[in-house]
């Protein structure tokens, strides 16, 4: 059921008992909200006092003076005409509201729709460009499969309409709207985008993009991608702050599984358990609901890397059977999931079988070029196991694409061990302390820092690095010096393994030199 009622340019929220208008919420008071959910329930009529003092004031004698007191507070925030006095008889709401039996349910997902963008001058020769942009930024967000967008055409009806977007967002059923600007000439092309959460009414996020414009179709692509690899990360941050709030008994399965993808997603580096644990039970909470969401079973999945990648399962044969299993079903769910094909390949390297993960992971990528966490763990995975060439310059393209993406620690991780693999240590080193920077006493970054540390000749700083990660994470450390480092390929083992032993104490820096 549908909770908002919408009238003028205020919206009042039933669930959550908020009175906004745009992205403010009006202080009203318990009392005034109630008075305000009855009046407006019964807006095709004149609702008398006794009426009224039952519903705010049950089993309570208050009088005339508080009512009069809460009509007050409403007329100065609504106005002094949208509450009717009738003498003798009661009062009456007298604002108009929404047609709200019109109105679309928001989807069990972030819903989307990219309006016709403004053109504002330039060469008019290059009109067309405006239509072409919103036609390939609404392509490009329906690869996102996590993602509602609503198709061009019904986009386009609103070309010619004047911009309330939280009316059109009604129409449409969808939280999100994408709006800009083009101004083209024979040597540039500027495209103005934001991004509006149209329930609070305020700008998500914004952006300006200056290309050449030597080929109209390939400069139109490359804006529209890098507006794209921008956009999907702050949805997925706002809709991670939203549901995180959300009570699990108001939620679908598909909500469910989301609570569990922002729980794995944001905590992925944590060694402790807590977060994977909370992922997976929300995950089979929704799986008891809807045995068919794809994003529960690929949940469990990227649960089942990080469980095995910390060391902290009793059996890891097990655990990558079963976190292979849950990405098969939700590929088998939906074959153009990229995420799930991403993670399927992830376990494959984990399972030592590097062939299989490549073709995984290159075919996830193909799925969706966009995606930036795609695009690092491609560049990592070709460093460390294919071609050693292609690792840096994936990655780098993966954070170009999102440079302010919630999953950077994770991907400056994935660009430093390429760069440890192509033996550019310092350029290593400086990837893992921004990494720390977003993930302060990660065990993935402290344990880039030892070894890229040890690479570029500072062995103080990779002794100290090397004994927090062994506080932190002792399992994973375990592993490392065990000589376990997700790769195949010899000369990144060794150099791993052997700065990784300097580091701990275990062998003499001159090691170190014979391999680097």
């Amino acid at each position: 059921m549908n909770t908002d009622i919408f009238f003028s340019d205020f919206v009042l929220d039933r669930r959550t008992r908020q009175l906004r208008r745009g992205a403010d919420v009006l202080p009203i008071g318990a009392r005034a909200f109630d008075l305000l959910e009855v009046l407006i329930s019964h807006s095709d009529r004149i609702v008398g006092r006794d009426e009224i003092f039952q519903a705010v004031w049950p089993d309570t004698v208050v009088g005339d003076n508080n009512l009069n007191v809460q009509v007050a507070k409403l007329r100065q925030v609504l106005g002094p005409d949208a509450i009717i006095t009738v003498p003798r008889r009661g009062l009456r709401f007298a604002l108009d509201l929404a047609a709200d039996t019109q109105r679309l349910e928001l989807p069990d997902r972030p819903s989307v729709v990219v309006l016709p963008f403004s053109n504002f001058g330039g060469d008019p020769e290059l009109a067309w460009m405006a239509d072409g942009f919103v036609e390939d930024i609404t392509t490009e967000l329906s690869r996102f499969k996590d993602l509602f967008v609503v198709a061009r055409n019904s986009a386009f009806l609103f070309r010619d309409t004047p911009r309330d977007l939280r009316s059109i967002a009604r129409d449409l059923g969808v939280r999100y709207v994408v709006e800009g600007s083009v101004r083209a000439t024979p040597e540039r092309v500027r495209v103005t985008t934001q991004l509006i959460d149209t329930t609070s009414g305020g700008q998500v996020w914004a952006e300006r993009f200056d290309h050449t414009i030597d080929a109209h179709f390939e400069t139109q692509a490359a804006v529209s991608r890098a507006i794209v690899s921008c956009l999907f990360p702050q949805i997925e941050r706002v809709e991670a702050d939203r549901i995180r709030i959300a009570v699990p008994d108001d939620l679908t399965a598909h909500g469910l599984a989301q609570q569990g993808w922002t729980a794995i997603s944001s905590e992925e580096m944590s060694y402790e358990s807590g977060p994977r644990d909370r992922a997976a039970a929300l995950a089979h909470q929704a799986l008891s609901r809807d045995p068919r969401s794809g994003l529960a079973h690929r949940t469990l999945a990227w649960v089942a890397w990080w469980t095995v990648y910390h060391g902290t399962t009793s059996s890891v044969p097990a655990t990558l059977t079963e976190g292979i299993d849950a990405a098969t079903r939700a590929i088998t769910i939906d074959q153009t999931d990229h995420h799930a094909r991403r993670l399927r390949a992830q376990l494959y390297f984990m399972k030592d079988d590097a062939p299989t993960g490549l073709i995984e992971l290159r075919h996830a990528h193909d799925l969706n070029p966009n995606c930036a966490l795609t695009l690092c763990w491609l560049g990592f995975y070709e460093a460390v196991n294919g071609d050693v060439a292609k690792g840096v310059p994936l990655a780098e393209a993966g954070l170009r694409r999102s440079p302010r993406d919630p999953a950077r620690g994770s991907m400056l991780c994935a660009l430093g061990f390429a760069q440890f693999a192509a033996s550019n240590y310092d350029a290593a080193v400086v990837a893992a302390e921004a990494a720390l920077a977003e993930a302060a006493n990660g065990a993935t970054p402290l344990i880039l820092g030892t070894i890229a540390n040890v690479g570029a000749g500072r062995i103080d700083r990779a002794t100290m690095l090397f004994q927090q990660v062994a506080l932190n994470a002792p399992k994973l450390v375990e592993a490392r010096l065990a000589g376990r480092w997700l790769s195949s390929n010899p000369d990144y083992l060794t150099r791993a393994y052997t700065f990784f032993r300097v580091a701990a104490g275990q062998a003499l820096p001159e090691a170190a030199d014979a391999v680097r």
